[in-house]
């Protein structure tokens, strides 16, 4: 997957996304990518917008 907001993210907390995606936690998701990203807070849409890029590449 190719996102500035995505790559930004630390491996473990790639995972971590990923576990919450699959076990149908989505808003928790959206909202580690937001507390997790290093550079300033991602917008709530563009969160958003990861978690279902990245929900669509798990296929959940």
């Amino acid at each position: 997957m190719e996102n500035s907001i995505w790559d930004a993210l630390l491996p473990v907390v790639r995972e971590e996304v990923d576990e919450l995606i699959r076990s149908g936690r989505r808003l928790h998701a959206v909202k580690l990518i937001r507390e997790a990203h290093p550079g300033p807070r991602p917008q709530l849409s563009d969160a958003v917008e990861v978690m279902s890029e990245r929900a669509a590449e798990l296929r959940c």
